[in-house]
């Protein structure tokens, strides 16, 4: 006679499909984590997922509380990402959410403007999750100056990506979309005097990291952004001072336009520390608005000082991420907007 089939209990039937959907799950997971890091899986379900016009830069100062992060889709399709704040799990997403809102899967130039934990701390990750084709970083010879600034220079060092010390006169420009960002400090690596010389002679000294932080000046068409970082009161001064006396490519273009109809939009440095304070840089760029990239601290930021100042020459146009959120100017040949 013939054996009867044993058939298999509703049990183990259940527990046959659990276990099969659990593999899938995990096999998902695994084969998903090598092009999405599963913990920002969310940052990538984006809606209005699309980059600038053609012809038209964004200019977006993130929200990431005490920190610093720009993205910049400029506007021949390329793309800038300036700081990436603290590293925070809550600011990584939300960072990635806006570079993946805006298309932005290459980053063509990644600026670290400064080896503190606010500018850095975001970076390491960011360029193993993100193609990166260029690195401006500081010429700091000792990696471990903070922990984000160490996680930086290992990513940087395993990337494909081509790095350039950030330092006077660097940059890069598209004449044909008119267009250009240039550094106006630190001063070049090699000056035994410069920011770079006391910063590596005082790694842990505040006051040389914040000197070495990156000053640089971007514009498109008839608009222009000052990013200062953390630069302190004494550099901003220097900056101007050194603009109306040296010649090319740098001071005669600046000397030649800075009172003129550009509009100017300036990043407040240090997310308004008292100790980044300088009326001077307010007289000398007259600008038209100001942002100041700040969150919860415990430094007093920002001051009345630094708020009086921009509020000066600025009104109702000073933008306080902590107040705004993030900021987004849009700019065309012509001019610009808040969006």
């Amino acid at each position: 006679m013939e054996q009867k089939k044993k058939k298999l209990s509703k049990g183990k039937i259940r527990a046959i499909i659990v276990a099969a959907v659990s593999c899938a799950i995990a096999l998902a997971l695994i084969i998903t984590n090598f092009f999405v890091p599963v913990k920002y899986l969310a940052s990538y379900f984006v809606l209005h997922n699309k980059g600038a016009a053609e012809g038209v830069m964004r200019v977006r100062f993130v929200d990431v509380g005490y920190g610093d992060c720009t993205i910049v889709e400029l506007p021949d399709g390329k793309n800038m990402l300036i700081d990436c704040g603290n590293g925070t799990s809550a600011n990584q997403k939300r960072i990635l959410k806006f570079l993946n809102k805006c298309d932005i899967d290459t980053i063509d130039y990644l600026v670290c403007t400064s080896v503190n934990n606010e500018q850095c701390g975001g970076f390491g990750e960011i360029i193993q999750y993100k193609k990166v084709k260029t690195i401006y970083m500081p010429y700091c010879l000792n990696a471990y100056v903070t922990d984000g600034y160490r996680d930086f220079v290992l990513s940087a060092n395993s990337s494909k990506a081509e790095k350039k010390i950030i330092e006077y006169g660097e940059g890069a420009s598209n004449e044909a979309y008119d267009y250009f960002f240039v550094f106006l400090s630190p001063s070049i690596h090699t000056n035994p005097e410069g920011e770079y010389a006391n910063l590596n002679s005082n790694p842990s000294d505040e006051s040389a990291r914040n000197a070495a932080s990156a000053v640089m000046w971007l514009q498109y068409g008839d608009t222009s952004f000052l990013f200062t970082s953390d630069a302190t009161s004494a550099v901003q001064e220097k900056i101007c001072n050194d603009l109306l006396m040296t010649s090319g490519i740098v001071g005669d273009y600046m000397v030649d336009h800075h009172n003129g109809d550009i509009s100017k939009i300036i990043k407040v440095a240090n997310h308004g520390n008292a100790n980044s304070a300088c009326a001077p840089l307010y007289d000398f760029f007259k600008p038209q608005a100001a942002v100041i990239s700040v969150g919860k601290n415990g430094n007093g930021c920002p001051s009345l000082e630094v708020i009086s100042d921009a509020v000066n020459y600025v009104g109702d146009k000073l933008y306080r991420t902590d107040e705004h959120g993030t900021v987004t100017f849009e700019v065309t040949r012509e001019g610009y907007a808040v969006v």
